[in-house]
């Protein structure tokens, strides 16, 4: 009897660590393909004279995504005797790991690390008043520059209605290496920031079209399924 006791015991170990591992079986085939657009820079581009346009997209693996995005970026400030102008494009590629994939709406908690480049150019033309020259005005061109950097971003994306979904990204912008400028300094990187800034924060905020192509069920948290303590057989008398 003792015997069979223990061959039960295991059978209901055994089972348990099978139905749990059942439960954490995850499935690696795509199934949505996420695009979406920065709001913010879409108003500055209607509502000001500066195009900032930013496009981002992702396909899930799992709780994982390959993410992608691309952004084009041109600004002219101008003030009391200069003319500042940057024009240029920059993308970013990296994986995003989803921290809340059983979330019922599809909504999401993601954390990322991007590699990022721009090409850019810029130019600025300034009055210079001299004593013995007089007035002036000096002009000096980047007709080349490249810049890259790396980013740790995290960010959520919550449900709205149907596959619209809102979000936001926090992003931490840092190792940028630039290029190609000869004697004037870039003002601003495009999709980056202040250039000369060794490190610095940015933010999106996103309107999202999650466009599904494949019916994939949201995976179940894992049971942890305690195990069954065994009697040790008592010495017999």
């Amino acid at each position: 009897m003792k015997i069979l006791k223990y061959i039960t015991s295991l059978i209901i170990l055994l089972n348990g660590e099978y139905l749990t591992a059942q439960e954490v079986k995850k499935d690696f085939v795509p199934s949505e393909v996420i695009f979406a657009t920065d709001v913010v820079g879409l108003g500055k581009t209607l509502f000001t004279d500066e195009i900032k346009l930013e496009f981002h997209s992702k396909v899930d693996f799992g709780q994982y995504y390959l993410a992608g995005e691309f952004g084009v970026d041109k600004i002219n400030p101008t003030g009391e005797g200069f003319d500042y102008s940057s024009e240029g494009t920059f993308f970013r590629v990296g994986p995003h790991i989803n921290m809340m994939p059983y979330n019922r709406h599809r909504s999401s908690i993601f954390f990322g690390l991007m590699y990022a480049r721009s090409n850019f150019k810029d130019k600025i033309s300034y009055d210079q008043v001299d004593q013995g020259w007089g007035a002036s005005t000096l002009n000096y061109a980047n007709d080349n520059l490249t810049a890259r950097w790396f980013e740790a971003n995290l960010g959520i994306n919550v449900k709205i209605a149907g596959p619209i979904y809102l979000g936001y990204t926090l992003r931490f912008k840092f190792s940028k290496s630039l290029s190609g400028n000869e004697e004037l300094f870039p003002f601003e990187i495009p999709g980056y920031g202040k250039a000369d800034k060794g490190g610095q924060f940015g933010f999106n905020y996103y309107v999202i079209y999650k466009l599904r192509f494949r019916d994939k069920p949201i995976p179940k948290r894992p049971i942890k399924i305690p195990e069954k303590k065994v009697e040790e057989p008592k010495p017999g008398r």
